[in-house]
């Protein structure tokens, strides 16, 4: 009897834990743990499934000890190991996908940075040419401001020669002139009858002819673009001598319409008078004619009936005046 109580209570002592200590089980299998997870380092490719079975060995173990508890927790054990075993079933089925996503992925990165090694490469080339394209820019702005320069002093040149020529032009005309004045006055001296023909000379002049010429040439370049000019400008101008004959006879023709307007107005009232008198006579005319029919006028005495007459012509000779 001692035998068993002492028993019952290492069993006690070995499962549940007293006060005063663990109970050895639990001692016994955290050593256990202990030993095994030193046995191999995390760093291992299968170190997870290795921890998992020193934990299902010590769940095992653990069961074993509770025989009351262990139809429950061998339950509870296989819907943990079935669950454990569709999880890795289905991880095997998604490693093909998940090294496929990762060659995939692989193939998108190797592409992005290819196309923005591309980029990269057109935008410095698009840079390097926008730098050359403003070079070129600055290079031919500058090559047109030397041209401009140049045709500046050009221009000053051309018209200082110009201005030179027609210095000498005037001189050389000058001259010829003097020459010729010159050599008119030597002949009138030398021959002073031939006046008539020496006059004839001059007034023939082939320089003086030529210089006449040449002035009016340029007179009538310049009255020729005046004229286009003032055509250009006035040519839907009216002149000022028709402006005024149209005035006056607008201002004649606007008179005359007010007085036949007046006409107008005096004969139209007229004509309203003569209706409204033709009308009465009518009106006086019906109310008589039935006391004519009753009474007859009697012989010798045709007055009522004479003085009826009258009227009705007055009244007709108005309409036709009318």
């Amino acid at each position: 009897m001692f035998c068993s109580l002492n028993l019952c209570r290492m069993e006690t002592c070995y499962i549940y834990a007293t006060p005063e200590r663990q109970p050895e089980l639990l001692k016994h299998l955290e050593s256990y743990v202990n030993k095994e997870l030193q046995t191999f380092s995390s760093n291992e490719p299968k170190s997870q499934e290795l921890k998992l079975q020193i934990y299902r060995n010590v769940f095992g173990r653990f069961i074993k000890e509770f025989t009351a508890y262990q139809p429950l927790l061998s339950a509870i054990k296989k819907e943990y190991e079935n669950t454990i075993v569709c999880q890795q079933d289905r991880i095997r089925e998604l490693e093909p996908l998940q090294s496929h996503l990762r060659i995939v992925t692989e193939e998108c990165d190797r592409k992005i940075q290819a196309r923005w090694e591309e980029e990269q490469t057109e935008i410095g080339a698009l840079k390097r040419e926008k730098q050359q394209l403003q070079k070129d820019l600055k290079a031919t702005r500058e090559e047109k401001k030397d041209m401009q320069e140049v045709v500046d002093h050009l221009q000053a040149e051309v018209a200082h020669q110009y201005l030179q020529y027609r210095e000498e032009r005037d001189a050389r005309k000058l001259l010829i002139w003097q020459l010729n004045d010159l050599t008119r006055g030597s002949v009138k001296e030398q021959n002073p009858a031939d006046r008539s023909t020496s006059g004839t000379a001059e007034s023939e002049d082939p320089v003086e002819l030529q210089l006449a010429l040449k002035v009016c040439r340029g007179d009538l370049t310049k009255t020729q673009k005046e004229l286009l000019k003032l055509k250009a400008e006035y040519w839907d101008v009216v002149p000022r001598c028709n402006w005024d004959t149209l005035t006056h006879t607008h201002t004649q023709t606007l008179l005359q319409l007010k007085t036949l307007q007046g006409d107008f107005d005096q004969l139209n009232s007229e004509y309203d008078t003569l209706l409204d008198l033709h009308a009465t006579s009518h009106m006086q005319n019906e109310r008589q004619d039935p006391i004519s029919a009753l009474d007859p006028p009697e012989k010798g005495n045709p007055s009522e009936f004479g003085q009826e007459v009258p009227d009705e012509l007055d009244s007709e000779q108005s309409g036709q005046q009318l």
